[in-house]
């Protein structure tokens, strides 16, 4: 007899706001920018193409997509480091302006 484990992905990623003014649904890749944020008094520091979050494997990542601010996870600058892996319960600091809650 064997025995087969079976792992089950989110179908997509969540990122929210502390405040819960706004909340990202990525389900496949997305490339967030001021664009995105516009409603925060701040978002001229955020850059036009800021980072890009995706699905790779069965887990998700995020990419600085050379920010001149900055991007950070978990208090971590990422900036020159490719993709690197979030998941639930981390925090995304995009430019010390927004911060986002992965969810």
């Amino acid at each position: 007899m064997e025995i087969y484990t079976v792992e089950v992905y989110p179908q997509y990623l969540l990122l929210k706001t502390r405040d819960g003014r706004a909340a990202y649904k990525v389900d496949g890749y997305r490339v967030f920018g001021r664009g995105d944020f516009m409603w925060h008094p701040y978002s001229i520091y955020i850059s036009r193409r800021h980072f890009a979050v995706g699905r790779m494997g069965g887990g998700y990542f995020i990419e600085d997509l050379g920010s001149t601010n900055g991007t950070f996870v978990n208090g971590v600058d990422i900036r020159g480091m490719g993709r690197v892996d979030v998941k639930p319960g981390d925090v995304i600091n995009v430019a010390n302006v927004v911060e986002l809650l992965v969810d």
